[in-house]
């Protein structure tokens, strides 16, 4: 597929290059990646399913503290406590199955200790093919972790980063233990998720705000060309679906290649818009993290990502203006963001129009309402106060011309007079209910009145004077006597237009 081509430029060059919690490196071909030597000691984890290499001596030498046991250093130790931790999650939580030996006879899992380059957490080679059951591209893998994990280039340090660094290799070795299909297509997975794994495992660590900070001042692109800096879309998957999303793609992964096991996985979750509605739903919880109340977004570490860089082609003014057209190019399968300042009405009418599967979502910054959906016909968006801001969200599928970005208008125009909302509906609770409805300019009168559904009138009410004015009006109504359980219509009356809803009232 085309799509893939520059991130399979941007990761092979980066695998070697870039600086990141931890890699995952291709079967070798020669020396090059042969096993690491010199490490003149091992460590078996109590559960006796990893075996650590390590040396107390030269360049190579692990942190020389012995509080836990006079003859172990404490880091081998704890390592030995995280990655059986981490085996324990990947395999009675996400139901992962567990890869397949290097030796049958020595059937531990091997992890190396020892000097990697500035800011290379660990790195994971995937070594032999080894057919296992249904996993017919199953490899066997060994890990790396740096041997001290301190100083320049590490986020975190130490104790915290060997738990991430444990749990983001031992991941590897799940992944290429259930297959290798595509890696030109498929690179871009194994590193998401494991780095993932990473915060699923330890969330108090919180090392993976490196790379969402990353992302909020460079977003855009297709999710495939970044290589951690995604993280939290398999965050706001898990946090949108049961039953682990990460744990059932891998499992899918046993019979099939990642693209196809995701897109399986998200028609199933949302439709024929399974890319675009989840990514449009992915970059609506960044906005909800960076401008939303306190504990609005689904990201529990929301409130420490930084806010969201909007670059000038991503902003609009609407000051003094009645309507506005936007057009704006999208990357394929892209989570993309835009700013529309100063909108002084209350309410305003917004579309979305594309040749393509996309699909957008509009907040008012600061609301404490969920984002609308945005379609082909006008939805209407509202806000308590004016002057407002609107903070759009738009996911796509797969470009409409292959070669080029998606074209998409977003047309926004002043909103109209109409009743917007009756709420709570059903009424309940004392034939108590708010009324919202919106007026496009000052009324000269108006009502409310409340029908039967025989049309008998049942109740009325006069607008005063400040309740006729030009905005966005909630409006407290209260029924009185004994309404009867059952179906009722209001009708809001303003000057010569007439609006319905109906609503049922439940004793």
């Amino acid at each position: 597929m085309r799509l893939f081509k520059r991130f399979a430029y941007v990761f092979f060059l980066g695998s070697f290059l870039y600086a990141g919690p931890g890699r995952l490196l291709l079967p070798s071909k020669g020396e090059l990646l042969t096993r690491p030597q010199g490490l003149d000691r091992m460590y078996y984890s109590s559960s006796n399913r990893f075996v650590l290499h390590y040396t107390n001596t030269g360049p190579d030498a692990v942190s020389q503290d012995y509080i836990l046991d006079s003859q172990v250093p404490d880091y081998i130790i704890k390592a030995g406590i995280y990655l059986d931790e981490s085996y324990d999650l990947l395999t009675n939580i996400l139901n992962l199955p567990i890869p397949p030996a290097d030796d049958d006879k020595d059937a531990e899992i091997d992890i190396y200790f020892r000097k990697l380059p500035i800011g290379t957490y660990g790195q994971t080679t995937a070594e032999a093919r080894k057919p296992t059951g249904n996993r017919l591209q199953a490899y066997t893998a060994f890990a790396e972790i740096h041997h001290t994990l301190s100083g320049p280039g590490f986020y975190t340090q130490k104790d915290d980063a060997l738990k991430v660094t444990c749990a983001h290799e031992l991941f590897h070795i799940f992944q290429v233990g259930i297959g290798i299909w595509d890696l030109n297509e498929d690179m871009w997975f194994y590193e998401t998720s494991a780095t993932w794994i990473e915060e699923f495992a330890y969330p108090d660590v919180n090392d993976y705000l490196q790379y969402v900070n990353r992302y909020l001042g460079s977003w855009g692109d297709p999710l495939y060309d970044y290589i951690y800096d995604n993280v939290t879309w398999l965050i706001h998957l898990n946090n949108q679906y049961d039953g682990y999303p990460a744990g059932q793609i891998w499992n899918a992964v046993s019979t099939q290649s990642v693209w196809p096991a995701i897109t399986r996985f998200l028609e199933k979750k949302s439709g024929p818009k399974p890319w675009s509605e989840n990514l449009a739903s992915w970059g609506m919880e960044h906005l909800y993290a960076s401008f939303g109340v306190s504990g609005f977004s689904d990201f529990e570490d929301g409130e420490l990502y930084s806010g969201i860089t909007f670059p000038a082609d991503a902003v609009s003014n609407y000051q003094n203006r009645d309507s506005l057209n936007i057009h704006v190019s999208f990357e394929p399968f892209s989570s993309s963001f835009h700013r529309i300042n100063n909108i002084g009405s209350y309410n305003i009418k917004i579309r979305l129009l594309s040749p393509g599967k996309v699909t957008g979502k509009a907040w008012p910054a600061g609301s404490t309402v969920k984002a609308v959906n945005l379609a082909g016909q006008f939805t209407s968006v509202t806000a308590n106060s004016v002057p407002w801001d609107l903070l759009l969200s738009v996911g796509t599928d797969e470009a409409y011309i292959t070669d080029t970005p998606l074209q998409v208008t977003l047309e926004i125009r002043e909103g109209d007079t109409g009743l917007l909302s009756l709420f709570p509906n059903p009424v309940s609770d004392g034939n108590k209910f708010t009324v919202s409805y919106n007026l496009q300019s000052d009324a000269g009168m108006g009502k409310i009145n409340i029908y039967d559904i025989n049309g008998r009138e049942i109740s009325r009410r006069s607008l005063v004077l400040h309740e006729m004015s030009a905005g966005l009006h909630h409006i407290r109504y209260e029924l009185k006597g004994n309404l009867a359980s059952g179906v009722y219509i209001l009708v809001l009356s303003v000057d010569n237009q007439r609006f319905p809803m109906k609503f049922t009232v439940l004793k």
